[in-house]
């Protein structure tokens, strides 16, 4: 009896494995082609204890180099998985300002931080391309499982290096498990064309972060690259 019931176990695991990496395949297929944020119903789906696991929030503001007093801006929160980190680590003189396209999505999140009495998380609906903000506003830039969603993304990261402050990182966070997930040399490529640099990388192949600074010079047009590998 135990054995046929492991052999069911292990039959339905294997099953669900399966169908697991044909969905991932089929949509990975079609977010080739289009590209569309998140949907609102689903982000809240997104921060659970196994991600959590694998892609942990301290150990990824840790290499943002989130610090005290500092002023951050998150593209794409989703439901605020690294928000509340990054909020913890500037403390009361320091400010997060996290914006999404979705107001639905904003909303979700506004009513967590209220709910856990935040005060120095600033939310926004807004587009990256046009940043509500002034220029070199920001010590950190970050975005997690965001940018291979843009369909414009030397637009959207022009945009951030606007507001990004001389000497302040942009930092841009993947993970294996998101469909539209780029490979690291893909990412510095799409970084290189919008005039940045790369810094530090972190990570491996499940989940990696890269931290880029503006750079002094801008690529030519030989050099520039804007592709999906």
């Amino acid at each position: 009896m135990t054995s046929t019931i492991l052999t069911i176990i292990l039959w339905t695991v294997a099953i669900l494995v399966v169908c697991f990496v044909l969905v991932e395949v089929v949509v990975r297929i079609i977010r080739r082609f289009v590209h569309f944020p998140i949907p609102a119903s689903i982000v809240r789906f997104i921060d659970n204890p196994f991600r959590r696991r694998i892609q942990s929030p301290a150990k990824v503001v840790d290499w943002i180099g989130v610090k005290e007093g500092m002023c951050i801006l998150e593209v794409g929160p989703g439901p605020g998985t690294f928000t509340f980190e990054a909020s913890k680590r500037v403390g009361e003189n320091g400010k997060v300002f996290a914006i999404d396209i979705q107001p639905s999505v904003i909303s979700k999140l506004n009513s967590r931080i209220q709910r856990a009495g935040i005060a120095n998380v600033m939310t926004e609906v807004a587009s990256v391309y046009e940043l509500p903000f002034s220029n070199r506003t920001f010590d950190r830039v970050f975005m997690i499982a965001v940018l291979a969603e843009m369909p414009d993304r030397k637009k959207a990261l022009l945009e951030i290096k606007r507001v990004l402050k001389d000497g302040g990182l942009l930092a841009i966070g993947e993970i294996l498990l998101d469909p539209d997930y780029p490979r690291r040399r893909t990412v510095t490529c799409w970084c290189k064309d919008a005039g940045f640099k790369i810094v530090d990388g972190y990570g491996g192949l499940l989940h990696y972060l890269l931290t880029f600074e503006k750079s002094t010079v801008m690529p030519s047009k030989t050099e520039a690259v804007n592709r999906e590998d």
